[in-house]
């Protein structure tokens, strides 16, 4: 029957409803409907009428402005969740609480994948802009070059992605030798071994040092 009234006048609505002024007014508010003016008289459509009833009717029953579904504020939200959902998928309010409980784990292992790759970074001496490129021989010994340079201690992990094998001292010796670098233990990291780098000598060089030559 509402829906027949053109115009409803917004001074009457207060008497319709048994509600001051204040009330009036956070209620249009809350459901988003702005009165009408002509002239000097502001008026509701029956349309809005018949929100507003929904409205009262609901906050007597015990509801509260929170729980209320306005029609004029959901149609255009509930059209777009439902073009983003299957045809047979079932949609509820704790649809948002279940997605921010899962995206909690997501966002962990997004930023401890973060944090591996700064800190391969700053070990290793790569610049983050060219960490996606493949690495080459030449790049591995770069990175071993700054290490041995700056006195950073590796683990065995690390030894091992530079340079393919596994780091094993000999028995009843401290370090281990591949190619043009030495790998020293030198105490713990963690529960694993820590090595230090240094650049092997060559037997020529050996020598020269051995005589006090500069290599």
């Amino acid at each position: 029957m509402n829906q027949e009234i053109d115009k409803f006048p917004l001074k009457d609505l207060q008497s319709r409803y048994d509600i001051g002024r204040t009330a009036l007014y956070e209620r249009l508010k809350h459901i988003n409907i702005k009165a009408n003016k002509e002239g000097r008289s502001s008026f509701v459509s029956g349309e809005q009428l018949e929100e507003l009833d929904r409205l009262h009717n609901h906050l007597e029953g015990g509801g509260t402005f929170e729980d209320f579904e306005s029609l004029s504020t959901t149609g255009n939200s509930q059209e777009a969740i439902s073009l983003k959902s299957s045809p047979n998928s079932s949609l509820n309010v704790h649809r948002t609480n279940s997605w921010e409980a899962e995206r909690e784990p997501l966002l962990e292992v997004l930023i401890d994948a973060m944090k591996q790759s700064f800190h391969y970074a700053i070990t290793y001496g790569v610049s983050l802009p060219n960490a996606g490129k493949p690495v080459t021989a030449i790049d591995r010994h770069q990175q071993l070059k700054v290490a041995a340079e700056e006195g950073w201690l590796l683990t065995t992990l690390e030894v091992k992605e530079l340079i393919g094998v596994k780091p094993q001292a000999g028995k009843g010796e401290n370090k281990y030798t591949r190619g043009s670098w030495t790998f020293i233990k030198s105490g713990k990291i963690g529960r694993g071994t820590a090595w230090r780098v240094e650049r092997s000598m060559s037997p020529e060089n050996r020598m020269k040092r051995i005589e006090g030559l500069p290599d």
